[in-house]
């Protein structure tokens, strides 16, 4: 059987849409920065520790996954309020950052990780346009605050993967789960 440990809506539309059997059983992890943590070691270690916990039960699939927006190289996180939306996508507006979804599997004792990178280039919006989109999609619940998938998205174009971008690795996904 296969268990994600998740409860991100995204990821299980996603599993959904490839007609697989799953269960979700999210973990609950600290997922506070540590100081002077970079964004690709945080996302490992976040990643990872949603299964360290987990007793495996036999012929069991495991999995975990985690996406963070970086700018630079700081992480723009969800926004807790309206204030730091508009905040956030501000700092990203007419601008590329890098979207990564790191994906932790755990099968036979065995924790396998990996990541995936995604460009992804914003329209150069105003208050107007931020403001608007906060209110009608009320992205609160995704990191860098917005979803790529979200009718009237922020995102001008991307590299990548599109699924990396709504918060599950595929590509990486397929790489490892038979």
């Amino acid at each position: 059987m296969l268990i994600l440990k998740s409860a991100s809506p995204r990821r299980r539309e996603i599993l959904q849409n490839l007609r697989l059997n799953f269960q979700v059983n999210p973990s609950h992890v600290n997922e506070d920065l540590e100081p002077g943590e970079l964004p690709l070691s945080y996302l490992k270690r976040v990643t990872s520790s949603k299964l360290e916990t987990e007793k495996a039960v036999l012929d069991n699939v495991y999995i975990a996954s985690d996406t963070i927006v970086v700018l630079g190289s700081q992480i723009l996180g969800k926004p807790a309020d309206f204030a730091e939306g508009m905040k956030i996508l501000s700092v990203l507006s007419g601008k590329t950052h890098s979207v990564f979804s790191g994906l932790a599997i755990l099968r036979n004792g065995e924790i396998l990780y990996d990541y995936d990178e995604t460009k992804v280039e914003f329209k150069p919006w105003g208050e107007k346009e931020i403001t608007s989109y906060l209110n009608e999609s009320k992205p609160y619940d995704k990191a860098g605050g917005y979803g790529i998938q979200d009718e009237g998205s922020p995102v001008l174009r991307y590299n990548g993967s599109y699924s990396n971008v709504m918060g599950f690795p595929l590509r990486k996904f397929y790489q490892f789960y038979e």
